[in-house]
């Protein structure tokens, strides 16, 4: 082979790699000026955990455990309004360090390319689906996130079908709204497909009933939770890799509900 040709193949090589490179360097600034975002916001919130068992004359029973939400949390909804009108709630499930501002915009593509602040950026934002209620009074609320390399936003979802101990030991995570406080305890992961039926926003009590049989047989981890089709779930979502069609999926269904 010629020198020429071996110079010419040098050259594509040395473009190829500055091209990714400068790729790399781009994506990894966005993705911590995405963290410096976030962190930034926490300062709206304030988040106390309490033991899930209190002390008392006598141990509670599992059904009086669960008849109050053993997390308080102070969020400063007029600010963080101000910031963004879209702003839908606050998720939080500590185990996987996921604390974030929920949006819901007018469809499920904007907030796959700005932040919570309105911000262009391929990071995103934690949001919701469109078409759901921003009181998550529909039978299956999907959120959707990022899966960050850097395991920050639904990136740590993925821990869970790696360990499933990590539900079966901190099965709770919670959305708090200027009204209300919800409690959901997750019953199944999997991984899927992103035209699967898990992205269902379901009608009939049939059609739910349907629902969770495709939730059972998909399931990875399936808890022995009893769920029915007068329950509301809700869906977090995450794609499982670079430019994949599959999902890394969680359903936490309600078990508590109080007025804040």
């Amino acid at each position: 082979m010629s020198n020429k040709i071996w110079a010419v193949i040098l050259t594509i090589s040395l473009v190829v790699a500055g091209v990714s490179g400068y790729n790399i360097y781009r994506l990894s600034r966005e993705y911590q000026k995405g963290i410096n975002e976030y962190a930034a916001l926490e300062q709206y919130v304030s988040i106390e955990e309490e033991p899930v068992v209190k002390s008392q004359e006598k141990e509670e029973t599992v059904e009086e455990k669960k008849s109050q939400i053993p997390v308080s949390i102070d969020v400063k909804y007029n600010e963080l309004k101000e910031i963004n009108g879209d702003f839908a709630g606050w998720l939080y499930y500590e185990p996987l360090e996921i604390s974030y501002p929920i949006v819901r915009g007018n469809d499920n593509d904007y907030y796959t390319h700005y932040t919570f602040e309105n911000v262009k950026n391929s990071s995103g934002a934690i949001f919701m689906d469109f078409l759901n209620k921003k009181d998550y009074s529909n039978y299956n609320t999907i959120i959707y996130g990022h899966n960050m390399r850097n395991g920050t936003m639904f990136g740590s979802l993925k821990k869970i079908l790696n360990d499933t101990s990590i539900a079966e030991e901190n099965p709770y995570f919670y959305i708090f709204t200027e009204d209300k406080a919800f409690m959901y305890e997750i019953f199944a992961v999997y991984i899927t497909d992103e035209n699967s039926r898990t992205y269902d926003l379901i009608g009939s009590e049939e059609e739910q009933a349907d629902w969770l049989d495709y939730i059972k047989s998909s399931a990875v981890y399936l808890s022995d939770k009893e769920v029915t089709p007068q329950d509301k779930v809700v869906t977090l979502s995450t794609c499982h890799g670079l430019h994949s069609t599959t999902r890394t999926v969680v359903h936490g269904v309600l078990i508590v509900e109080e007025d804040r």
